[in-house]
C-alpha cells in the first residue's frame, strides 16, 4: 500500500541559508534584479523561509524598515552599527534592510493577492443542476450537503456568505443537509420556501402547488411573494433578516410570510395562487405513516411504489419518466385500482405487468404514443 510522505522544512538549513541571504545585502553593492528574483524564489518556498528571514533580521536589530524603504538605493552609510546574533558580528545596512524588507513584501503582497484570486471553495458548486427525463442525479454540494434530482428537474445552487440558497426551478429534488447554523439552507421552488439546518426533506414543485416532505429533523414554511394590494405595508427589510413569523417586506417590494414548521414523517402543500401579485397558504400539514412515506419516496431507489391507486393516477405518475404518452379513454379503466412496484424508465416492463396481472391491453398507436384499454373477453 502505498504512502503519502509529507517532509517537513529542515529548520536549521533555512536558517543558516537565511544568515547568507543577510550578510550578501549587505555587502557594498546593491542586490540586481537577478539577486532580487532569486531571494523571491527562496522566500516563497515556504512560510518557515520568510519567518526565518524575518526573525533573523530583527534578532540582529536592524528591522525598522517601514520608515526606510524610501532611502534611496546607492545612499551612503549613515555609520557602523553592529549587533551580535547567535556569535556572529555583521552590521547590516539601513537600505540593505530596506530592500529586504521590500523582497519580503512583494512575496507577502503575491502570496495575499494569489490567495483572495482563489475561488471560495464554498462557492464552487454554485450553478446549474439539471436531469433529463427518465434520469436521476446524486451531488453533494460544496456544504457536504446531497441533492438528488429526480427526473426532468432543474435547480440552481445559489450559495454565499450567510445563507445557502437553492431555487428549484422545475420537478423535484431530495435534500440531505449538512449542519450548518451559521449559514441556513433554503430551497426556493415557485412562491414558497423551505428552510432547514441540518435535516432531510423533499420538494416537488408542480404547475399548481408545491408538496414538502420531511424524512429527518424539521423545516420551517414560508410563502414569498408580492402582497396583494390590501396586504402589509412594506417595509426596508431583507429576505435574509426573516427570522420570525409573519409578513416581512423586502427592499424590492416583495415580502416573506412565516407560514410554520413540519417535522420528520409530516407533509404539507403550498397551493399557488391564482394571481401573479398575491401569497398563497400551506395547506394543513399532514401526518405520512411509515409505509406511505415509504411510497412517495420510493422514487429515490429507482422504483416506483403503488398500493391500491386509480390507474390514472398509476400513469399520470409514471409519465413523468418517460417521453411517451400514455392515452386511457375508458372511464372505468381509469379508475382501476393498481399496485405494485414498477422500475423507473423501464416502460415495457410496466405495460407488460398491466397487460399480464390487470386484464388490460396496451395498444402501440404510434412509436410515442400507446393507447391502454380493457382487453376483450
Amino acid at each position: 500500500m502505498s504512502k503519502n510522505i509529507v517532509e517537513f522544512p529542515d529548520r536549521k538549513a533555512i536558517e543558516e541559508e537565511a544568515g547568507a541571504w543577510l550578510i550578501k545585502l549587505d555587502g557594498d553593492e546593491a542586490p540586481s534584479g537577478e539577486d532580487l528574483a532569486s531571494l523571491r524564489e527562496w522566500l516563497e518556498r515556504s512560510p518557515v523561509h520568510r519567518e526565518q528571514l524575518s526573525s533573523l533580521a530583527e534578532l540582529w536589530g536592524r528591522m525598522n524598515v517601514l520608515t526606510e524603504l524610501a532611502v534611496p538605493l546607492g545612499h551612503p552609510k549613515s555609520g557602523p552599527n553592529r549587533s551580535v546574533a547567535r556569535g556572529i558580528r555583521h552590521t547590516i545596512p539601513q537600505i540593505r534592510i530596506a530592500v529586504l524588507a521590500a523582497a519580503i513584501a512583494v512575496v507577502g503582497f503575491g502570496v495575499a493577492a494569489t490567495l483572495s484570486s482563489r475561488p471560495d471553495p464554498f462557492l464552487s458548486g454554485n450553478g446549474l443542476y439539471s436531469t433529463a427525463v427518465g434520469q436521476q442525479e446524486s451531488t453533494t454540494l460544496a456544504d457536504q450537503s446531497v441533492v438528488l434530482l429526480n427526473t426532468n428537474s432543474q435547480l440552481k445552487v445559489e450559495f454565499d456568505s450567510e445563507f445557502r440558497n437553492i431555487r428549484l426551478l422545475q420537478g423535484e429534488a431530495h435534500f440531505t443537509v449538512a449542519k450548518d447554523g451559521a449559514r441556513p439552507f433554503r430551497v426556493y421552488a415557485g412562491n414558497g420556501r423551505v428552510q432547514a439546518v441540518g435535516t432531510a426533506f423533499s420538494v416537488y414543485l408542480k404547475d399548481d402547488s408545491i408538496d414538502v416532505t420531511v424524512t429527518e429533523g424539521e423545516v420551517t414554511l414560508a410563502a414569498v411573494g408580492r402582497p396583494a394590494s390590501n396586504g402589509p405595508s412594506e417595509q426596508q427589510s431583507s429576505i435574509g433578516s426573516d427570522r420570525s413569523s409573519g409578513s416581512i417586506a423586502t427592499i424590492d417590494g416583495l415580502f416573506v410570510e412565516a407560514l410554520g414548521t413540519i417535522k420528520a414523517g409530516e407533509s404539507a402543500t403550498l397551493q399557488s395562487a391564482p394571481a401573479a401579485n398575491t401569497v398563497s397558504k400551506f395547506d394543513a400539514i399532514e401526518t405520512v405513516e411509515a409505509p406511505e412515506m415509504a411510497k412517495r419516496l420510493s422514487w429515490r431507489e429507482g422504483v416506483l411504489t403503488f398500493a391500491g391507486d386509480p390507474l390514472v393516477v398509476v400513469v399520470d405518475e409514471i409519465s413523468r419518466y418517460t417521453t411517451i404518452s400514455i392515452q386511457i379513454d375508458d372511464p372505468l379503466v381509469r379508475a382501476m385500482r393498481i399496485g405494485g412496484r414498477f422500475p423507473i424508465g423501464e416502460t415495457d416492463a410496466m405495460f407488460d405487468a398491466l397487460e399480464t396481472n390487470f386484464g388490460l391491453r396496451v395498444t402501440r398507436l404510434s412509436h410515442d404514443r400507446v393507447l391502454v384499454s380493457a382487453a376483450e373477453e
